[in-house]
């Protein structure tokens, strides 16, 4: 993990709106503790943290960019934290996708310009919008129905879906469907969008937005501070179940989010071409770009080991029980997850083989 000497820490406990279960049913059953801190990562370049949820902020003399805004509960802690800290309000808001557990928020800090990829605005327009965690709409109807939450929740939990009694949250008028404009009635939507890449310049300070491809959405944003050489994005290459350590299996949910694997590889890729030295992700620690790179070669190794599957003919359960990426043994959930993502590489290759 990357480390600095001079990185500081404030951890206020608070505790809010907690996107998965906490229980600890195994030891391959993922923890979220929710306390919210600051830290500093490069001269003018923060982050703040929502447990294992993190935003990025840059403090210029014109303003601060913030690059998501999480929650509402969460964005007016740091709101309160910056008018505390500096002499500048947040001016710019960055999505990094749409998600409601990283996009909700951005209205405390009224009058910030919201910046997005131009599919954040077609995720929000009233139709079904791209979910994660496999949370796909099975009956057709446009909504979010209590069962598109409970089959994945149920399936993998702590994994994949939402925590139980999440669907009874939004659904704020108690009718049993949710509408996605209910899920999203706490995310604006934005004032700028752009297609491929964009350059903001604020108070002399440039930031570069590139959209990668698809992978875990499809209207992710990787933020880029060229000068810092820092890169954020969220959910891709380090998911929720990242902590301290990159070393740890994808959550694999659905046939890998909806995405064929050779856009995953594709959009990682357009990461590792930047040239940055701290990858300070939406998850995870602060990682080395060499760190980084082992996502996406864990992608290319599984690819391979199930396309060798496929042409010797082998059903999905002997690959299951045949593939063993023993180079990743001592990666986080190796036990649990392992089978699951030669599943979903199956289901994602045989869908989307072209």
């Amino acid at each position: 993990m990357f480390s600095s000497p001079t990185l500081q820490r404030l951890v206020i406990p608070v505790f809010l709106l907690l996107p998965f279960s906490l229980a600890a049913q195994d030891e391959d059953t993922p923890v979220f503790q929710f306390r919210n801190n600051i830290e500093n990562i490069t001269g003018d370049l923060y982050r703040a943290s929502n447990g294992a949820w993190h935003a990025i902020f840059f403090v210029t003399s014109e303003g601060i960019v913030l690059a998501d805004p999480i929650n509402p509960d969460f964005a007016n802690w740091l709101k309160g934290e910056l008018d505390a800290r500096f002499d500048v309000p947040v001016t710019h808001v960055i999505y990094s996708h749409s998600h409601f557990d990283h996009a909700a928020g951005a209205a405390v800090f009224g009058g910030a310009t919201i910046i997005a990829h131009e599919r954040v605005a077609m995720n929000m327009d009233g139709r079904y919008m791209h979910m994660p965690g496999d949370m796909i709409d099975r009956n057709g109807n446009g909504m979010i129905d209590r069962k598109e939450i409970d089959i994945p929740t149920n399936a993998d939990p702590g994994i994949c879906g939402m925590f139980p009694g999440w669907f009874d949250q939004i659904d704020l008028d108690g009718n049993g469907i949710v509408p996605p404009s209910e899920l999203q009635s706490t995310i604006l939507p934005p004032d700028i969008t752009y297609t491929d890449r964009m350059t903001l310049v604020v108070g002399g300070k440039t930031i570069e937005l590139m959209h990668p491809g698809k992978n875990h959405g499809d209207d992710m944003t990787v933020v880029y501070f060229p000068e810092e050489k820092v890169v954020f994005a969220t959910d891709m290459m380090a998911d929720a179940l990242v902590r301290d350590d990159i070393r740890s299996l994808p959550s694999a949910c659905g046939p890998l989010d909806g995405t064929p694997i050779k856009e995953w590889i594709r959009s990682y890729e357009a990461v590792e071409a930047l040239d940055f030295d701290i990858f300070a992700g939406g998850h995870g620690g602060l990682f080395s770009k060499e760190e980084m790179m082992l996502p996406a070669q864990f992608l290319r190794d599984l690819e391979a080991a199930v396309e060798e599957g496929i042409a010797r003919g082998m059903s999905l359960q002997e690959m299951k029980d045949s593939i063993m990426l023993e180079e990743y043994a001592d990666w986080a959930y190796y036990e649990r997850l392992r089978p699951k993502n030669i599943e979903a590489a199956y289901q994602n290759i045989t869908r989307y083989r072209f």
